[in-house]
Protein backbone atom coordinates (compact mmCIF):
# COMPACT_ATOMS: atom_id res chain seq x y z
CA UNK A 1 0.00 0.00 0.00
CA UNK A 2 1.16 3.25 -0.80
CA UNK A 3 1.58 5.83 1.76
CA UNK A 4 -1.00 8.54 0.91
CA UNK A 5 -3.42 10.92 3.28
CA UNK A 6 -4.49 8.87 6.74
CA UNK A 7 -2.51 6.04 5.81
CA UNK A 8 0.94 5.52 6.82
CA UNK A 9 3.31 2.92 5.66
CA UNK A 10 4.38 -0.22 7.81
CA UNK A 11 7.14 -0.44 9.47
CA UNK A 12 10.35 -0.98 7.08
CA UNK A 13 8.28 0.30 4.23
CA UNK A 14 9.13 4.04 4.09
CA UNK A 15 11.05 4.98 1.18
CA UNK A 16 14.04 7.09 1.94
CA UNK A 17 14.60 10.45 -0.09
CA UNK A 18 17.60 12.53 -0.43
CA UNK A 19 16.81 16.23 1.29
CA UNK A 20 16.12 18.73 -1.07
CA UNK A 21 18.38 21.68 -1.53
CA UNK A 22 18.73 23.88 1.05
CA UNK A 23 16.45 26.78 0.49
CA UNK A 24 14.06 27.83 -2.91
CA UNK A 25 14.52 27.67 -6.77
CA UNK A 26 17.54 29.54 -7.87
CA UNK A 27 18.13 31.08 -11.58
CA UNK A 28 21.13 31.96 -13.65
CA UNK A 29 22.68 33.86 -15.08
CA UNK A 30 20.22 36.83 -12.83
CA UNK A 31 19.63 39.81 -15.04
CA UNK A 32 22.62 41.53 -12.94
CA UNK A 33 24.86 39.30 -14.72
CA UNK A 34 23.37 39.84 -18.18
CA UNK A 35 23.24 43.18 -18.11
CA UNK A 36 27.17 43.20 -16.48
CA UNK A 37 28.16 41.13 -19.75
CA UNK A 38 25.95 43.43 -22.38
CA UNK A 39 27.57 46.91 -20.71
CA UNK A 40 31.10 45.12 -20.80
CA UNK A 41 30.43 44.63 -24.49
CA UNK A 42 29.34 48.28 -25.42
CA UNK A 43 32.32 49.94 -23.17
CA UNK A 44 34.74 47.60 -25.50
CA UNK A 45 33.29 48.59 -28.84
CA UNK A 46 32.64 52.21 -27.96
CA UNK A 47 34.95 54.95 -28.05
CA UNK A 48 36.96 55.20 -25.15
CA UNK A 49 35.52 57.52 -22.34
CA UNK A 50 31.54 57.16 -23.40
CA UNK A 51 29.81 55.90 -20.19
CA UNK A 52 27.62 53.35 -20.46
CA UNK A 53 25.06 53.19 -17.40
CA UNK A 54 21.19 51.86 -16.73
CA UNK A 55 18.66 53.11 -18.06
CA UNK A 56 16.01 52.54 -15.71
CA UNK A 57 18.09 54.43 -12.56
CA UNK A 58 15.62 56.64 -10.00
CA UNK A 59 17.81 59.61 -8.56
CA UNK A 60 20.62 59.75 -10.85
CA UNK A 61 21.88 62.60 -13.11
CA UNK A 62 22.76 61.69 -16.70
CA UNK A 63 26.39 61.17 -16.94
CA UNK A 64 28.09 63.83 -19.31
CA UNK A 65 27.45 63.33 -22.71
CA UNK A 66 28.63 61.39 -24.91
CA UNK A 67 26.84 58.04 -22.60
CA UNK A 68 24.79 54.97 -23.52
CA UNK A 69 21.77 53.82 -21.52
CA UNK A 70 21.16 49.97 -21.16
CA UNK A 71 17.85 48.60 -20.43
CA UNK A 72 16.23 44.94 -20.45
CA UNK A 73 13.00 45.67 -22.76
CA UNK A 74 11.35 42.37 -23.23
CA UNK A 75 11.79 38.98 -22.95
CA UNK A 76 9.94 36.06 -25.00
CA UNK A 77 10.19 32.36 -24.80
CA UNK A 78 12.17 30.58 -27.82
CA UNK A 79 10.89 26.87 -26.89
CA UNK A 80 9.93 24.55 -23.91
CA UNK A 81 13.29 24.00 -23.07
CA UNK A 82 14.53 20.90 -21.17
CA UNK A 83 15.50 19.37 -17.85
CA UNK A 84 18.26 17.47 -16.15
CA UNK A 85 19.04 16.29 -12.90
CA UNK A 86 21.53 16.70 -10.20
CA UNK A 87 21.68 15.26 -7.04
CA UNK A 88 19.28 17.72 -5.11
CA UNK A 89 17.59 19.60 -8.24
CA UNK A 90 16.08 19.53 -11.15
CA UNK A 91 17.72 21.70 -13.64
CA UNK A 92 15.44 23.36 -15.99
CA UNK A 93 16.51 25.14 -19.07
CA UNK A 94 14.44 27.75 -21.13
CA UNK A 95 15.82 29.33 -24.48
CA UNK A 96 14.64 33.23 -24.08
CA UNK A 97 15.10 36.25 -26.32
CA UNK A 98 15.85 39.25 -24.39
CA UNK A 99 15.38 42.78 -25.89
CA UNK A 100 18.08 45.00 -24.92
CA UNK A 101 17.16 48.97 -25.73
CA UNK A 102 20.14 50.73 -26.18
CA UNK A 103 20.07 54.40 -26.39
CA UNK A 104 23.09 56.60 -27.41
CA UNK A 105 23.20 59.90 -26.17
CA UNK A 106 25.14 63.29 -27.31
CA UNK A 107 27.68 64.41 -30.39
CA UNK A 108 28.21 61.37 -32.79
CA UNK A 109 25.66 59.21 -31.22
CA UNK A 110 24.64 58.30 -34.87
CA UNK A 111 27.62 57.17 -35.56
CA UNK A 112 27.99 54.93 -32.25
CA UNK A 113 24.38 53.34 -33.39
CA UNK A 114 25.98 52.90 -36.44
CA UNK A 115 29.00 50.89 -34.81
CA UNK A 116 26.68 48.83 -32.44
CA UNK A 117 24.45 47.89 -35.56
CA UNK A 118 27.37 46.67 -37.00
CA UNK A 119 29.14 45.14 -34.67
CA UNK A 120 25.99 43.04 -32.70
CA UNK A 121 25.64 40.76 -35.68
CA UNK A 122 29.38 40.14 -35.99
CA UNK A 123 31.30 37.07 -34.59
CA UNK A 124 33.28 39.72 -32.48
CA UNK A 125 29.83 40.55 -30.56
CA UNK A 126 29.29 36.46 -30.46
CA UNK A 127 33.07 35.74 -29.11
CA UNK A 128 32.70 38.38 -26.56
CA UNK A 129 29.87 37.72 -25.23
CA UNK A 130 30.63 33.64 -25.27
CA UNK A 131 33.89 34.47 -23.30
CA UNK A 132 32.17 36.18 -20.26
CA UNK A 133 30.67 32.40 -19.17
CA UNK A 134 26.81 33.21 -19.84
CA UNK A 135 24.94 31.39 -22.05
CA UNK A 136 24.28 34.96 -24.04
CA UNK A 137 24.08 35.18 -27.89
CA UNK A 138 23.52 38.06 -30.03
CA UNK A 139 20.64 37.02 -32.52
CA UNK A 140 19.21 40.23 -34.29
CA UNK A 141 19.39 44.46 -34.22
CA UNK A 142 16.75 46.46 -34.99
CA UNK A 143 16.96 49.97 -37.16
CA UNK A 144 18.30 52.86 -35.51
CA UNK A 145 15.94 55.39 -34.87
CA UNK A 146 16.90 59.06 -33.76
CA UNK A 147 14.32 59.86 -30.78
CA UNK A 148 13.68 63.63 -29.28
CA UNK A 149 15.75 64.50 -26.23
CA UNK A 150 15.77 67.48 -24.21
CA UNK A 151 18.71 68.21 -21.34
CA UNK A 152 17.37 69.94 -17.98
CA UNK A 153 18.89 72.99 -19.58
CA UNK A 154 16.19 72.92 -22.35
CA UNK A 155 18.51 71.54 -25.05
CA UNK A 156 18.22 69.74 -28.09
CA UNK A 157 20.42 66.49 -27.58
CA UNK A 158 21.47 63.83 -30.24
CA UNK A 159 19.70 60.53 -28.97
CA UNK A 160 20.07 57.84 -31.62
CA UNK A 161 17.84 54.24 -30.13
CA UNK A 162 19.11 50.70 -31.25
CA UNK A 163 17.39 47.60 -30.04
CA UNK A 164 19.14 44.46 -30.02
CA UNK A 165 17.77 40.99 -29.40
CA UNK A 166 20.08 38.53 -27.73
CA UNK A 167 19.40 35.03 -26.65
CA UNK A 168 19.62 33.77 -23.15
CA UNK A 169 19.00 30.26 -21.59
CA UNK A 170 18.20 30.64 -18.04
CA UNK A 171 18.68 28.07 -15.82
CA UNK A 172 16.28 27.43 -13.12
CA UNK A 173 17.25 25.10 -10.53
CA UNK A 174 14.36 23.51 -8.34
CA UNK A 175 15.03 21.73 -5.05
CA UNK A 176 14.21 17.63 -5.84
CA UNK A 177 13.60 14.87 -4.17
CA UNK A 178 14.82 11.67 -5.06
CA UNK A 179 14.69 7.93 -3.68
CA UNK A 180 18.03 6.52 -2.63
CA UNK A 181 16.99 4.02 -1.22
CA UNK A 182 13.58 1.68 -1.31
CA UNK A 183 13.12 -1.44 0.38
CA UNK A 184 11.30 -4.76 -1.44
CA UNK A 185 9.28 -6.67 0.94
CA UNK A 186 7.97 -10.00 -0.17
CA UNK A 187 4.80 -11.37 1.26
CA UNK A 188 3.13 -14.88 0.34
CA UNK A 189 -0.05 -13.78 -1.76
CA UNK A 190 -2.11 -16.94 -0.50
CA UNK A 191 -1.01 -16.57 2.89
CA UNK A 192 -1.96 -13.11 3.59
CA UNK A 193 -4.83 -13.02 0.78
CA UNK A 194 -6.51 -16.54 0.65
CA UNK A 195 -8.47 -17.11 -2.68
CA UNK A 196 -12.17 -16.97 -2.32
CA UNK A 197 -14.46 -19.05 -4.47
Amino acid sequence: MGEGSGNTAAPGQRVTAAAPAAGGMVESPTETAVCAALRAWLVAVLPAGVGVVAGQSNRVAPPLPPFVTLTLSGRERLSSGGWHYTATTRELAVPTQLGVQVRLFGPGAGDMAQRVIALWRDMQAADFLSAQGLALSPLDVQSAHQSGFVTAEHQYEDCWEVNLLAQVTFILSIPQDFATTLPVLTIGADAAYPPQE
